[in-house]
């Protein structure tokens, strides 16, 4: 777990093909209004995300496990990379798109919902003994 929300950023900002042309920065006067949104976004996105990720840890009874909020560009995600690098750049990208290119943004949603449903397919999962309801295990 090491993806930052910057990192995020960029990948979202080249999806959208709104980088420099020269350069490739994704810091231009042009993505400042994005980059004002972004931490928004994220960490709206971040709790859709959390229960596929592998760092979704249970809560204490009756609780749910939250998140850690994103109040930086430097600051980790809290998602697994897999999730992290995977699924959010597409919903970041979808968000920052919505009522200035629609037909991107669709695109770029539909691609966030699909990814999403394959990742929460995949979690990886673990085996445990199930006791039988009168002593003893089965397998």
């Amino acid at each position: 777990m090491s993806t930052t929300a910057q990192w995020v950023f960029d990948k979202a900002i080249y999806l959208m093909d709104e980088q420099n042309e020269i350069n490739g920065l994704t810091e231009t006067s042009d993505t400042q209004e994005y980059r004002h949104r972004t931490l928004g976004i994220l960490n709206v996105l971040r709790h859709e995300l959390y229960p596929i990720s592998d760092t979704c840890a249970p809560g204490a009874a009756g609780k749910r496990s939250v998140c850690p909020e994103v109040t930086a560009f430097s600051d980790e995600l809290g998602l697994d990379d897999t999730v992290a690098q995977g699924v959010l750049p597409y919903g970041l990208a979808a968000h920052l798109l919505l009522g200035e290119n629609d037909a991107m943004a669709g695109y770029f949603a539909q691609r966030y919902a699909e990814l999403y449903r394959l990742h929460g397919r995949t979690l990886p999962a673990v085996w445990e003994d199930i006791p039988r309801a009168y002593g003893g295990l089965t397998r």
